[in-house]
């Protein structure tokens, strides 16, 4: 069990990470705030002695996911976790053409719970291939194809709604 100091360091340095990280995988909803509580409570309650505080930070994360995954499965969340594979030519475009029409939310939320999780751990929290994996709970070879592809399909849907501003304006 983590004693209180520690808890309240990990806690101040983290929660605002992980509560982002709900919002986007579940969008902004009552629930981010019942989520982000429980996976708290199972750091304060559960957590394994002799962590460090980027392994107890990765401890919430894939705690977080975990109570995620759980809710998808008893259809508390609505969108797919994992999506089959289709094949999906991504058209190019200037990047910085783009820069200025981006959201972020309305990309993310065109993502499957899966991909949202993918992007946002190695990209908004700078996890490696590996510690996604175990926080996800995915082979670290999985976690490598899975979050090209989901970084593919971030991609494509800013270069969609970069599309369709262009033609609104």
């Amino acid at each position: 069990m983590i004693d209180r100091p520690r808890f309240e360091s990990v806690y101040r340095e983290t929660s605002a990470d992980v509560t982002r990280y709900v919002g986007s995988l579940i969008g902004w909803c009552s629930q981010v705030e019942d989520v982000t509580q429980e996976a708290w409570l199972r750091l304060l309650t559960s957590a394994p002695d002799g962590l460090s505080d980027r392994q107890l930070k990765s401890y919430v994360f894939t705690t977080v996911t975990n109570i995620v995954r759980d809710l998808w499965r008893r259809g508390a969340v609505t969108g797919e976790w994992m999506p089959l594979d289709r094949e999906e030519t991504i058209p190019t475009v200037s990047m910085e053409a783009v820069a200025e029409k981006i959201d972020v939310s309305k990309a993310l939320a065109s993502m499957s719970i899966m991909q949202r999780s993918l992007v946002w751990l190695a990209y908004a929290e700078g996890y490696s291939h590996r510690e996604i994996a175990e926080i996800t709970g995915i082979r670290e070879k999985s976690a490598k194809v899975l979050l090209f592809r989901a970084r593919q399909k971030f991609i494509s849907s800013i270069q969609g709604y970069s599309a369709m501003s262009e033609r609104k304006s």
